[in-house]
């Protein structure tokens, strides 16, 4: 498996595309020439073993750390053996990206993403490590769909998020898979169908608080935007959620973030000071990696556009 440079090297592309790094720095920090690691990128000479430890020596801090580089190679070239420890460094990867979007943007890891839903179906559809692979097959899919969204490709992204939808293994990831498609419908001007589709997550059991409440929220916002104000209030008038910890897939849905949405709820309805004031205390509570992202600046445009970074 590690000599086989097709899949091999296309992982190892991805994984440096998503963290950022360009071709020729790739080059200059693993002391290759940039035309060999093309080649070996591509799939036109193999991975030795020395690129390898040098892709992992560069890549550890953005995306790799803790994953075993050989074992993934092997999940990736032949998912129906791959074992419990495979699904695990998948998990790892998702839970790593998800972060690095922050920084970067959805449009630097929609490609490694992309090849890792492919992944994580298979090995879904192979039983590899039980049921964790379908539940990461789920959670996977629904950031691809996430971040399909978020680059502009919504059919795709609605397509995709049903697919996540029919993946999930309990009501939490239906739920947060239907939030998405929701969200997708919005921006696509459909308010009827992100309706539906935000009722149809308040419907499921077993969500957590902080997610339960953003829901609530988020249906709160689409009345708004419909005109239906008395409904929206009372979507927001629920005491704010209790909890101890967020789910690794929820890790944004502080109560910093919560206070940014009802803000934008209440600049929907027409208070849009109002709007403002929840909003900048909600940016405030926010913790620093989640200030300048490309997620929340668009919510801050539809509060107020100069609220945006």
């Amino acid at each position: 498996m590690l000599t086989d440079g097709t899949v091999t090297g296309e992982l190892l592309r991805e994984l440096r595309c998503a963290a950022g790094i360009g071709l020729r720095r790739m080059a200059a920090q693993t002391h290759y020439t940039p035309s060999y690691l093309s080649l070996v990128e591509t799939g036109r000479r193999p991975v030795t073993e020395g690129v390898l430890d040098r892709y992992r020596a560069v890549l550890s801090d953005p995306v790799l750390d803790g994953v075993d580089l050989r074992r993934l190679s092997s999940t990736v070239s032949d998912p129906s053996s791959a074992g419990l420890s495979g699904v695990d460094d998948l998990a790892v990867i998702l839970d790593k990206t998800r972060h690095l979007e922050d920084t970067v943007g959805a449009a630097t890891v929609v490609s490694l993403v992309r090849g890792m839903d492919g992944t994580a179906r298979e090995l879904a559809r192979h039983g590899a490590g039980g049921r964790p692979s379908a539940a990461l097959a789920s959670d996977v899919t629904r950031y691809r769909g996430w971040l399909e969204h978020a680059i502009g490709r919504r059919m795709v992204a609605d397509r995709v998020l049903r697919d996540a939808v029919e993946l999930a293994q309990d009501g939490a990831q239906r739920a947060h898979a239907l939030s998405f498609r929701s969200l997708t419908a919005r921006h696509d001007g459909d308010l009827a169908k992100a309706l539906d589709l935000a009722d149809g997550a308040l419907a499921e059991d077993g969500v957590h608080p902080a997610l339960r409440a953003f829901d609530r929220y988020w249906k709160a916002e689409l009345l708004a935007r419909r005109g239906e104000h008395r409904a929206a209030a009372r979507e927001l008038a629920a005491d704010p959620p209790e909890y101890d910890e967020l789910p690794p897939g929820g890790y944004w849905y502080t109560p910093g973030f919560l206070g940014v949405q009802r803000g934008l709820v209440l600049s929907c309805m027409g208070r849009r000071a109002d709007g403002i004031a929840e909003a900048t205390q909600g940016v405030k509570a926010m913790p620093a990696e989640h200030r300048h992202t490309d997620w929340l600046n668009v919510m801050l445009a539809q509060v107020d556009p100069d609220m945006r970074d």
